[in-house]
């Protein structure tokens, strides 16, 4: 085991996790999420809902077109951006896949610094409560129970699982989202605790993902695999699929297969108390490349403003962040707009030399820039030894070095959009027009799209909502 990996083994705490998660969902009503957790709900649902409609039409979204049309049925459950109609699962692998297509779906963070690897949890769940919704006719009351649902189990699951999961290249975005997104589509199919159980056993035999696919294609469609396993998981077991109830805990069962065990206390006794997406929140992107690179980004953005900085008068960048985002992310030269989306020193240069950093800069034209690529080259990445007291698990080091010898120096410990400086519901309808644009999506669905999610909790049939999505 590495050194900086802290010894998570499950013990007898971990008993009848299982079952206190299907009971939990089970259970779980409108009334019984305290309102600021809906409120902030409504924000991330918005946030994928956009973000499917940019992420639509890109060359992923495109190839998993062409294999529905070779290989499922039409069916009750809208693919967005296109209109086209396939069974419930096969929607939700495509419009989660868009989701998080150009990267710039939101992460829930690990709750203490000495743990890494946040989860996209919204896209995977979203996608899957929404294919179930739009089938089942149901209304915007269970579809923001479910939504606060599989994301409250996806987010305190990566919160428990052994370090090991992550540091060994899992990606929890995938391989914890499924059970997010298996629990979201049983709540809204109406299944009873051991049901549940049942959809929770099958999504074990689905959680698959590997860091090493980050920057390609593959990577992109973690979210809709986890969205369309969680489906299929849920149908199954709505159907008479029999599992194990103690999949999580057993001693050869997920958590112990897949991580070497799990901190109970992280998870026991901890669902909805707090609620993951209020503590320790939700991050939402400002930019759509990997929130790694977002504190570094931040701070250097303040620091173009503060200190007038251009690519003429900056001789040299050093940023310096924790090992584990240094092993994570690519190396200087990313090679297409795929890795670009997780390169530090592109994101920098883009900054510097564009002033903005949207979806129009993470291309394959962009990275091949000659005056792009001359600045990476000026930009370095490297991890500082040791994490101090103080630090987060994403605190960044940004040095500037201007041609005329002058050295400025800052600290970020979170980034813009994080919970310690959260977007609104107004910031978020702006980036869902952005996306829209985007995607040349009429405007007047756009704003109908954001009027409609901002009193979701009111509306009696999603396909009200989804009619806004489909072309």
């Amino acid at each position: 085991m590495p050194d900086d990996v802290p010894d998570d083994s499950t013990d007898d705490s971990g008993a009848g996790l299982t079952q206190e998660i299907c009971d939990f969902v089970a259970d779980l009503d409108l009334s019984a999420i305290p309102e600021d957790v809906i409120a902030r709900g409504r924000i991330h649902m918005l946030d994928s809902m956009g973000l499917a409609l940019a992420g639509g039409a890109s060359p992923v979204c495109r190839i998993l077109g062409h294999y529905a049309i070779r290989n499922a049925a039409k069916g009750a459950a809208a693919v967005y951006a296109t209109g086209d109609r396939y069974a419930p699962a096969m929607a939700a692998l495509i419009n989660g896949t868009a989701m998080h297509a150009d990267n710039f779906d939101d992460t829930a963070p690990q709750p203490t610094p000495d743990r890494n690897g946040g989860i996209h949890a919204s896209a995977g769940v979203l996608a899957a409560a929404l294919a179930a919704a739009e089938a089942a006719g149901a209304d915007g009351p269970a579809l923001s129970v479910a939504f606060h649902a599989g994301c409250e189990i996806a987010c305190k699951l990566n919160h428990a699982i052994d370090q090991r999961h992550y540091q060994g290249g899992f990606h929890v975005t995938s391989t914890l989202g499924v059970f997010g997104a298996a629990v979201a589509a049983a709540k809204i199919m109406g299944l009873g605790p051991a049901e549940i159980g049942n959809a929770l056993t099958f999504a074990s035999s689905r959680s698959a993902g590997v860091r090493s696919t980050f920057g390609t294609m593959v990577e992109q469609m973690h979210t809709g695999l986890a969205a369309e396993g969680g489906v299929v998981a849920a149908e199954l077991a709505k159907d008479g699929l029999i599992g194990n109830g103690t999949i999580f805990e057993a001693p050869s069962g997920f958590m112990a297969a897949a991580g070497g065990g799990f901190l109970g206390e992280a998870i026991i006794g901890r669902l909805g108390t707090p609620w993951a997406i209020i503590d320790p929140g939700t991050s939402i992107k400002p930019w759509p490349n990997g929130s790694l690179v977002h504190p570094a980004m931040t701070l250097f953005a303040d620091m173009i403003g503060e200190h007038g900085l251009t690519a003429d008068t900056v001789e040299h960048v050093t940023v310096r962040t924790n090992q584990r985002i240094a092993r994570t992310l690519i190396g200087a030269l990313p090679q297409d707009s795929m890795q670009a989306r997780f390169s530090i020193p592109f994101a920098l240069a883009v900054l510097l030399i564009e002033g903005r950093a949207g979806i129009d800069a993470f291309t394959d034209a962009m990275v091949c820039r000659p005056d792009i690529v001359a600045l990476m080259g000026r930009i370095d990445h490297v991890a500082y030894e040791a994490v101090e007291d103080g630090f987060t698990n994403v605190t960044s080091f940004v040095e500037v070095t201007n041609t005329d010898g002058t050295i400025h120096n800052g600290r970020a410990d979170f980034a813009l959009g994080s919970a310690q400086s959260p977007m609104s519901y107004d910031d978020i309808a702006d980036k869902t027009r952005g996306c829209a644009a985007a995607a040349n999506w009429p405007v007047e669905k756009t704003e109908a799209l954001i009027a409609a999610i901002a009193r979701i909790e009111e509306i009696s049939d999603v396909r009200e909502v989804t009619a806004l999505l489909a072309g």
